[in-house]
């Protein structure tokens, strides 16, 4: 139950050496898949807290009245446009990482499911659902960047909808899948495309955090207009800085990603050094 889903780590290679061991090269291929999915989200959390405080200096006489979401300070072009570039950078880097994670979670699957065939095909289902809904958050996310209330304030909600629902729902899946899994033995099948069992409880721990900061921030969104005792600022400023963490939340989330694109790419490179190795023996 405590085995690693990982992937021999500390097998002997065919040329004698192990992937723990791993060139230079290899090493190196690693931390440029990994730091991408690192340094680019990081920055957009950046980027989103700089364009509240960005609205903050150019506007000072909105924020007498509210406090500002990110898509109110974002209809500012000055804040909006380099915000927007930088969101599209994490989209693509989204979309690049699924790939090898998407494989990674069928080498789990196979895994501890694989002598399982009803257990392991409800497991694909799981994982096409986590991944059709983190495609919807992912196309969300661009859309309500892309498109602000400056130039379309229906189709900047749709997206942000999109967003904020499918994304909380795709992490909360994601730790639904996780715990599955966790649940099964490793029958140790070899494949490097399979997910560190450190990083895959810490992800699950988090996706179940994340969901709950996700529907904290919808309670916020439903009362904040209501006539309470509190005053209508001070929830308001709540539910905008509740905006931030959830969104960070997310991103951090997709962040602990790395670590697993980090050892797929190093052991991939490492694999394909020794395949060469034989071919010249």
């Amino acid at each position: 139950m405590e085995q690693s889903l990982e992937a021999g780590a500390g097998e002997a290679g065919p040329d004698g050496s192990s992937t723990a061991d791993a060139s230079r090269g290899a090493r190196l291929a690693g931390w440029v898949a990994a730091l991408p999915v690192v340094i680019i989200p990081g920055f957009a959390i950046y980027m989103m807290v700089w364009a509240r405080w960005a609205f903050y200096e150019r506007h000072p006489d909105y924020i007498l009245r509210s406090a500002p979401t990110v898509s109110r300070a974002i209809t500012d072009p000055a804040i909006g446009d380099p915000f927007a570039a930088a969101i599209l950078a994490v989209a693509i880097v989204i979309a690049l990482a699924m790939v090898p994670l998407s494989f990674a979670f069928l080498g789990a699957i196979s895994a501890r499911a694989g002598h399982l065939p009803r257990v392991a095909t409800s497991l694909r289902r799981l994982m096409a659902v986590f991944l059709v809904m983190q495609a919807l958050g992912t196309t969300g996310m661009v859309i309500c960047t892309q498109v602000t209330f400056r130039h379309d304030h229906d189709l900047h909600m749709l997206g942000s909808y999109l967003f904020f629902v499918f994304q909380a729902l795709s992490i909360l899946m994601s730790g639904i899948l996780t715990t599955r899994l966790l649940r099964l033995p490793d029958t140790g099948r070899p494949t490097y495309l399979r997910l560190g069992s450190r990083y895959t409880r810490l992800r699950r721990d988090l996706a179940f955090v994340t969901a709950g900061l996700a529907g904290f921030y919808v309670l916020l969104f439903l009362v904040k207009g209501l006539d309470l005792p509190i005053p209508e600022y001070d929830i308001y400023y709540a539910y905008t800085v509740q905006e931030i963490v959830t969104i960070s939340a997310y991103i951090v989330h997709f962040m602990l990603y790395a670590p697993e694109i980090y050892r797929m790419a190093r052991d991939f490179a490492a694999g394909s050094r020794s395949r060469r190795l034989i071919r010249g023996a």
